[in-house]
C-alpha cells in the first residue's frame, strides 16, 4: 500500500481511483481478483488437463482440484481479510460490494441453473461433485443475509 500525498483526504494512492475498478482496490484484494480471473481463464483448464492426463479417476480428480484451489485461494483470502481489518483500524473506508435486489435475483437464477445442470448430469449417470453449486449457494446465502441486515 503506497501512501499518497493526502489529496482530498485520501491516505493511499489507490483510493483516488473508482472503487469498482482494479486500481481502486487495496493491493491484496486486487491480487485476489487477478488470481481468480487467471484461475477461471487459464489455470483451471491446465490443471484439469494435467490431472486428467495423469489418469486420476473422477472422484479423486475433483478432490485434488478442490485441494489445489484451496491451497491457492485460502492464503489470498486470509491476506485480504487481514488487510481490510488493518485498513479499518487506520480509519480507511474500504467500499464493499453493493448488494441490490436485482443482483440477488440474478444470482438466484444462476444458482438455480447450476443446480439444474448438476441434477441433469446426475440423472444421466455421470459422477459430478457439486462443489460449485454448493459454493454458489453459500455465497448467495451470505449475500442475502448481508442484504437483509442493511437498513433501507
Amino acid at each position: 500500500m503506497t501512501s499518497g500525498s493526502g489529496e482530498d483526504g485520501k491516505k493511499y494512492a489507490w483510493q483516488s481511483w473508482p472503487s469498482d475498478s482494479l486500481e481502486g482496490m487495496p493491493p491484496k484484494r486486487r491480487r485476489l481478483v487477478v488470481w481468480g480471473l487467471l484461475w477461471l481463464m487459464f489455470l483451471n483448464f491446465v490443471l484439469r488437463s494435467a490431472l486428467d492426463a495423469a489418469g486420476i479417476p473422477e472422484p479423486w480428480l475433483s478432490v485434488a482440484f478442490a485441494a489445489v484451489v484451496a491451497a491457492v485461494f485460502v492464503p489470498l483470502i486470509r491476506g485480504v481479510v487481514s488487510e481490510t481489518r488493518a485498513l479499518r483500524a487506520e480509519g480507511v473506508h474500504v467500499p464493499t460490494d453493493i448488494i441490490t435486489r436485482k443482483s440477488l435475483i440474478v444470482a438466484s437464477v444462476m444458482n438455480g441453473a447450476l443446480w439444474i445442470v448438476f441434477a441433469i448430469f446426475a440423472f444421466l449417470g455421470e459422477f459430478v461433485f457439486p462443489l460449485v453449486p454448493i459454493a454458489c449457494t453459500v455465497w448467495l446465502a451470505f449475500h442475502v443475509r448481508h442484504w437483509r441486515s442493511v437498513p433501507r
